[in-house]
């Protein structure tokens, strides 16, 4: 008949540091969990100034095909990385619904986006979200030109949030296009934003 050793069990130290461990990799511990883009303790930003330039509700012309000179360069283009830099989120978008709203003889355009992919960013929106292009956007002639041609393009959307005077929270955005040359700077854009 063989007999085993009692084991001893492990010191009150060792036991708490594994808890402790275990805790933190189920992001229970403290704030490891996950970001919340909508988490109301969130400080945002106002709209004005050059986060407007960045974020201007506007779709580039490329994206919908009408670079005729082909001057769109990714690569180069300095406001797209600030763009990836500064933004909530870099994402692969496909548009799923277009709405006009008419107010007086201008429309307003509501885009449904479906999040297809996430590039970059530590706030994402929800998956499915909606942004709106009005009278002062550059992009008004595009979205009264192709309205519903637009569901089922792709694009990339730069995309952050900002705080309303009235207190609300308003989601922004820019539409490039969808295609490897832009993916590609935009991981170039992150690699860059970390080395400094």
């Amino acid at each position: 008949m063989r007999v085993r050793s009692a084991r001893q069990a492990p010191p009150f130290r060792e036991v708490g540091t594994a808890v402790a461990a275990g805790l933190l990799a189920l992001g229970l511990w403290g704030c490891g969990g996950p970001k919340d883009a909508n988490d109301p303790s969130r400080p945002l930003a106002a709209y004005s100034g050059r986060q407007a330039d960045l974020f201007d509700d506007a779709i580039e012309p490329a994206a919908v095909g009408l670079d005729f000179d082909k001057g769109y360069s990714p690569k180069v283009d300095k406001v797209l990385r600030e763009r990836a830099q500064v933004g909530d989120a870099v994402l692969r978008v496909r548009v799923s619904t277009v709405t006009a709203k008419t107010n007086g003889p201008d429309a307003q355009f509501q885009l449904g986006l479906h999040t297809v992919e996430k590039l970059a960013g530590k706030y994402p929106p929800p998956v499915n979200f909606t942004v709106q292009i009005d009278k002062t956007s550059e992009s008004h002639g595009i979205m009264k030109n192709f309205e519903s041609r637009l569901v089922g393009y792709s694009f990339v959307a730069f995309v952050r949030e900002f705080a309303h005077p009235n207190g609300e929270r308003e989601l922004h955005f820019h539409l490039a296009p969808d295609t490897k040359e832009v993916k590609a700077a935009v991981g170039d854009a992150m690699v860059m934003g970390e080395l400094r």
